[in-house]
């Protein structure tokens, strides 16, 4: 039965369902259009709303919410500017008050919506009415649905609403579309309503003249207001396609405009043609491409709001740290000034967009990939031509189950989802980490080097997934994998036990980390700072800035002095050679009094000295002194 209903639901698409619109018939459009709006039909619809809608408690309830929003309307949009006090601001912006403005967006766009689509869905769902009202019902629960949609994106184009405040859309963009999404409201609305019930009214005459005028008008207000929003060079996207003109997607720009354009005409040329159900079944799902093309822009906007937030904060704090550390400067360079010196730190000024390359390319990335199965989901009941790729058959695995041998064949269609697989693996494992190490970068407890050990594995993880979902994909099985196994363990054998003895070592240093990204380590003659640890060698920076690659196995079984391990205080050892007759009291005296004035020198542990030994021109005497880290010890070393 399932194949039955799949293969009509195939080929009713090209079945032309009514003749062609001759002129003849459009001397029916005023009987029809009396029909249409018969007392009759009216009063038997005003009957079921008495019955069935009025006494309902859930109706009451409906309009119980929607007068007590209409009430506080404007304390909501009050509340919705109120958020804006606190945007923009490094100290006070959070992700929170963007959601709340979307909150009240929603609650602020409900009230009529809600009224209607309850009473819409109290007619169609009630078995006791008549037909004719249960299409009428159904007809005003759709038009409710459209009028809030249309409602909430308006709401959100307001002078301080999401848009222009939140999301920083341009003043010309939003003023664009709020004064289309008015115009449509006014007419996509009555036609939705009227061409709906008009089609369930003369279901046997495909909904007749009044039913083609209907969504003639419909979808030519829908090309026309696509034409002014999309428009290269006066659309919403004029600004963003002269930036990206290299851009791929502004490439096929063109194409997918009049595409999206000339779609809607082509539809009202198939109902003028006879062919209603497959223009009505298109047109759905038409629609919904622009709601999911709607919902992909503003879920892209959060994102990148939420970004844009963390970058800004991350940007404040180190302005924050930079002017501490001037204080400090002037604070030794001028100590008569008690300190007061008065340094403003001044909040930076970040754009929307402002983002890093990797976190805005995995953003668009993920609104692209969303979007692709999002729009296979919506088409594939109209593209059955997909469905050839099930057909050819590569080559067949045999899969053991329950004991007995199968052959399962593998598809074009699997390798395609192989190289989705792939190429999502690859993506992300690209872009991921910089979005994870802006989150991990906002919790201050987390060291440098635990940052890039959770950014590391989660790399590692992402590909070893990616890499089982490509092989299930492709049909691999442990037992067909068992010969590539028992070919490594030879090559291990005899030649790749260095390589895996690294990346097992790897694997050691990210876990048990005696190492880390950030300490400074001495291995052999070189000292530097630890930079990168990747699977086979890990990266260590000297003074002079050259880059020692160290294998990782080395690290695990030789000697590493790690300066910074546990404890990142050092000590510093000064020698001083005085001539023979020299009052060692006083000097040792004043070599103290210069380490305990020197500001990076520690009180506790006190400073050492002692006189070491008779030289052969000088007495030597020698400080110690501690220092709480290592990144003044040369500039500390040489003012001592």
């Amino acid at each position: 039965m399932r194949d039955y209903d799949e293969f009509l639901n195939e080929q009713l698409w090209w079945l032309r369902v009514s003749a062609p619109v001759s002129l003849s018939e459009l001397g029916n459009l005023p009987d029809e259009a009396k029909q249409l709006l018969s007392p009759a039909i009216w009063s038997d619809f005003f009957r079921a709303c008495y019955e069935r809608v009025l006494p309902a408690p859930i109706f009451w309830l409906a309009v119980i919410v929607a007068v007590a929003v209409l009430l506080k309307h404007r304390a909501l949009i009050k509340a919705i500017d109120g958020t804006l006090k606190w945007v923009g601001k490094p100290r006070t912006d959070r992700f929170s008050y963007t959601l709340q403005a979307l909150f009240l967006t929603l609650v602020v766009a409900a009230p009529l919506p809600l009224v209607l689509a309850t009473a819409g869905w109290l007619l169609h769902a009630s078995p006791q009415v008549s037909d004719l009202a249960q299409s009428l019902g159904y007809s005003v629960e759709r038009t409710a649905v459209l009028l809030y949609i249309l409602r909430t994106l308006r709401m959100m184009c307001l002078p301080n609403g999401l848009a222009a405040a939140h999301f920083r859309w341009p003043e010309a963009v939003v003023e664009l579309l709020r004064v289309e999404l008015g115009r449509m409201a006014w007419i996509l609305l009555p036609a939705t309503l009227f061409t709906r019930f008009a089609l369930d009214l003369n279901p046997g005459e495909a909904g007749g003249v009044t039913f083609r005028f209907g969504f003639l008008i419909f979808h030519v207000v829908l090309a026309l207001a696509l034409y002014r929003l999309l428009h290269a060079r006066r659309g919403m996207l004029a600004n963003w396609l002269r930036v990206n003109k290299a851009s791929l997607l502004v490439r096929i720009y063109p194409f997918s405009f009049w595409l999206l354009v000339l779609v809607p005409l082509w539809l009202v040329a198939e109902v003028f043609a006879g062919y209603i159900y497959s223009a009505v079944g298109v047109s759905t799902i038409f629609l919904r491409t622009l709601w999911l093309f709607v919902v992909l822009v503003l879920l892209h906007a959060l994102a990148r709001r939420s970004l844009t937030i963390a970058r800004r904060r991350l940007a404040y704090e180190a302005a924050v740290e930079h002017r501490e550390a001037t204080l400090a400067t002037r604070r030794a360079e001028e100590p008569e000034n008690g300190g007061e010196l008065g340094v403003e730190v001044e909040e930076p000024e970040v754009d929307i967009t402002e983002l890093s390359d990797d976190s805005q390319r995995l953003v668009t990335i993920a609104a692209v990939f969303a979007g692709l199965v999002g729009l296979y989901l919506i088409w594939s009941p109209l593209l059955p031509a997909l469905r050839i790729f099930d057909d050819v058959i590569l080559w067949y695995q045999t899969v053991t189950v329950d004991g007995e041998a199968k052959r399962l064949p593998i598809t074009l269609a699997d390798i395609g989802l192989a190289l989705i697989y792939a190429l999502g693996t690859t993506v992300l494992a690209k872009r991921l980490p910089a979005v994870l190490e802006i989150i991990l970068l906002q919790r201050s407890a987390m060291s440098e080097g635990d940052r890039y050990t959770a950014i590391t594995l989660t790399k590692w993880v992402i590909v070893a997934v990616g890499i089982l979902l490509v092989l299930g994909a492709l049909g691999a099985q442990w037992s067909q994998l068992q010969w590539l196994v028992a070919a490594l363990g030879v090559g291990i054998g005899f030649g790749l036990q260095e390589i895996v003895a690294n990346f097992i070592s790897g694997l050691i240093i990210l876990f048990e980390r005696p190492v880390r990204v950030g300490d400074v380590v001495t291995i052999g003659n070189t000292s530097g700072i630890v930079t990168k640890v990747r699977i086979r060698a890990t990266t260590i920076r000297d003074w002079d800035r050259k880059e020692l690659l160290v294998p990782n196995k080395d690290i695990i079984t030789g000697q590493v002095l790690n300066w910074t391990l546990s404890d990142e205080m050092s000590r510093v050892e000064i020698v001083v050679g005085v001539a023979y007759g020299t009052d060692v009291d006083k000097a040792l005296t004043l070599m103290r009094q210069s380490a305990e004035e020197h500001e990076h020198v520690l009180d506790e542990p006190e400073p050492l000295l002692s006189f070491d030994s008779f030289g052969d021109n000088a007495l030597a005497l020698t400080l110690r002194a501690y220092l709480a880290s290592l990144d003044h010890r040369i500039q500390t070393t040489t003012e001592l």
